[in-house]
C-alpha cells in the first residue's frame, strides 16, 4: 500500500468515526453490572482516591486516551491537541498506528509529543499483520522509539482488514511475532482488538504468548466494518461490510468469562474498551476486573470543540467515578472492585 493510499485511508477514518452511524447499536454489556447502593457509606467524598499507577507513572485516575490516528496534518493538530490535555489531566494517551510514520519519515512528528507530554504514560502503535512484514520486529521497535513511549501496543483487526480495500489478509505467523516481540522489547506489549473484541479463547492465546495486557476493546463503540463499508467505494462491498456492523463481544462479556477460571489469566492484566461514556460505565468495568478503562469516541469529539472540552470530559468522568465510589462506599479504586452488586456476575 502506498503512503498516499494510507495518508487517505487515515484522513476518512477519522471523518467517519466521528458519524454516529458507525457507533453499534450493540451495547457494550456494562447495563448488567448493577451496585447495591450503600446509603450509609461512612466516607468522607474529599478523602476518595481514584488515582492509580500505569506502566510504573502515577495518573489521577484510571482512564486512558484511547488509540484514533496520526500521520496527516489533520491527525498531527488532534494528537497535540489530546497530549496538552492528557499531560494536564495525568492520564495515558495512547497513539495511534504508526505505519505511515515507518513509510513517510516526514511525518514523525504526529508521533513525537514527549515535548508537550513529559510525565504522562504514552503508548505507540503498530498493526499485528504489519509485524511478519520484512523487519516488522525492528519497524515494531522504531515505533516505540519514536514516541519515545512507555509501552508499544499491537493491534489486531482481522475483521476490518478482510473489509478494507487492499487490506492485510495474511495473518500466518502473527502470534509468533507477538511471542518475538514480548521477549526482545525494552517496553512492555501491550495487545489490543480494535472494536470488535477478544474473547477467551484469543485471550488465552495471547497470555500463552507472554502477553502481560491486554485491551479487549469490545463492542459497544465504534464499528469498524461499518466504517469500511461506508468507504468501501461499491455496493457489493459496502453490502459485505454492513453485514458485520455489531460483530464481535463486548468487554464485559470477556471479563465475566475470565472471572469463571482467573487462574488462566493471572499473569494478565486487562484494559476495558468500547463504548465507555461515564465515570459509571469505567467504575462498572473495573468491578468486572480491568484494571484500566479507555476510550475514543467521546475524545474525539470533545477535541473537535478545543483543548478545554477534552479536560472537562476528563474531570466529568473523575468526578462520575467518585460519586459511584462514594455510593457504593469505596474508599478507593481497589475497594471498588470488590464493591457489592445486586446480584452475581
Amino acid at each position: 500500500m502506498s503512503s498516499s493510499d494510507i495518508h487517505n485511508r487515515k484522513t476518512e477514518h477519522l471523518t467517519l468515526a466521528r458519524d454516529g452511524s458507525t457507533q453499534m447499536r450493540s451495547g457494550n454489556g456494562l447495563d448488567s453490572i448493577r451496585f447495591e447502593p450503600i446509603s450509609l457509606p461512612e466516607l468522607d467524598f474529599s478523602e476518595i482516591r481514584i488515582d492509580s499507577t500505569f506502566l510504573g507513572k502515577p495518573i489521577s485516575a484510571p482512564i486512558m486516551i484511547a488509540s484514533m490516528s496520526g500521520g496527516t496534518k489533520e491527525s498531527e493538530k488532534l494528537n497535540e491537541r489530546l497530549a496538552v490535555a492528557a499531560q494536564a489531566m495525568q492520564i495515558p494517551l495512547a497513539l495511534g498506528s504508526m505505519r505511515i510514520a515507518l513509510e513517510q519519515p516526514e511525518l514523525k512528528k504526529a508521533f513525537q509529543l514527549r515535548h508537550i507530554a513529559p510525565t504522562i504514560p504514552i503508548l505507540a502503535n503498530i498493526g499485528g499483520a504489519q509485524l511478519v512484514e520484512a523487519g516488522g520486529i525492528q519497524r515494531a521497535f522504531d515505533c516505540a522509539e519514536i514516541a519515545a513511549a512507555d509501552a508499544l501496543i499491537v493491534h489486531l483487526n482481522p475483521l476490518q482488514e478482510a473489509l478494507q480495500p487492499n487490506g492485510d489478509r495474511n495473518w500466518r505467523g502473527v502470534g509468533n511475532a507477538i511471542k518475538t516481540l514480548v521477549e526482545e522489547s525494552a517496553v512492555p506489549i501491550i495487545v489490543k482488538e480494535v472494536g470488535h473484541g477478544l474473547g477467551t479463547t484469543s485471550v488465552k492465546q495471547l497470555v500463552d504468548l507472554g502477553v502481560a495486557w491486554i485491551d479487549l476493546a469490545g463492542t459497544g463503540g465504534t464499528s469498524w466494518a461499518m466504517i469500511e463499508a461506508l468507504r468501501a467505494g461499491d455496493l457489493q462491498r459496502a453490502e459485505i461490510g454492513t453485514a458485520f456492523a455489531n460483530f464481535g463481544i463486548s468487554a464485559v462479556e470477556t471479563l465475566n468469562a475470565i472471572n469463571q477460571e482467573p487462574e488462566k489469566y493471572a499473569s494478565c492484566r486487562f484494559i476495558a474498551s468500547g463504548g465507555i461514556r461515564s465515570g459509571l460505565d469505567i467504575a462498572r468495568s473495573l468491578r468486572a476486573g480491568a484494571t484500566l478503562c479507555s476510550a475514543a469516541k467521546p475524545f474525539l469529539d470533545a477535541a473537535d470543540k478545543g483543548g478545554e472540552a477534552i479536560e472537562s470530559l476528563v474531570a466529568t468522568w473523575c468526578e462520575q467515578l467518585k460519586i459511584t465510589c462514594f455510593a457504593t462506599g469505596s474508599r478507593d479504586i481497589e475497594s471498588l472492585k470488590h464493591a457489592r452488586l445486586l446480584h452475581a456476575q
